[in-house]
């Protein structure tokens, strides 16, 4: 993305339960972007069940959410093309190399991969030279900062990052900060975090739960 478009996510009326718990009721939410915006709240208060609905992984009980760009409202189908989640509970296949999980990953975005800022992006993450080593033999740190890589080579208007400082060391909370910085200003990202204090980067809004 070079240009800025108006972002807009919206919740109508979204009511979502676990058996007898209940996560959301009428909802009614408007995210408008570019920009960053945070989402917090304590504990069981549905931050991940959110943006697992807004990413289209799961679907809410009762209600509608609609996704825009520049007042065209996406089709369903157009959101894996559109949105990307990254989450400390994303699984990452452990028995690849990490240069065969970005092989892959440019695969299937196609066009919406973001080649040239690749080597850059590595460099940045701190896994330039670990290319070659397979998943498994990274440690948690690691894999978060490959889960937001991934994220971050998607060239798509909407980020949605759950808890992404996550077991990261200050290195890659750096690199997480850098690039949102850059960011968010071209793309609505939205930041489900419980460290707002220093998730959450200036966000322009922050929503809690």
């Amino acid at each position: 993305m070079t240009s800025t478009a108006e972002l807009v996510i919206q919740l109508e009326n979204v009511h979502r339960r676990f058996g007898p718990k209940i996560i959301f009721q009428e909802k009614n939410i408007l995210f408008k972007g570019p920009g960053l915006i945070g989402i917090t709240g304590v504990n069981g208060r549905g931050k991940s069940t959110l943006l697992k609905i807004l990413a289209g992984l799961m679907r809410p009980d009762q209600g509608h959410v609609s996704i825009s760009v520049n007042g065209l409202i996406l089709a369903e189908d157009q959101w894996p093309k559109s949105l990307v989640l990254s989450g400390p509970y994303i699984d990452l296949p452990e028995q690849i190399r990490l240069k065969e999980l970005l092989a892959l990953h440019k695969h299937l975005l196609g066009k919406l991969y973001r080649t040239t800022a690749e080597s850059k992006l590595l460099d940045l993450a701190g896994l330039l030279n670990e290319q070659n080593q397979f998943i498994q033999a990274f440690s948690s740190g690691m894999k978060q900062r490959v889960r937001l890589l991934l994220a971050f080579l998607s060239d798509v208007p909407f980020w949605l990052l759950d808890e992404p400082a996550s077991n990261l060391d200050q290195a890659g909370f750096e690199f997480y900060s850098h690039i949102v910085g850059q960011e968010k200003n071209i793309r609505l990202i939205l930041v489900a975090s419980n460290q707002p204090e220093s998730e959450l980067l200036d966000a322009k809004e922050i929503y809690e739960l």
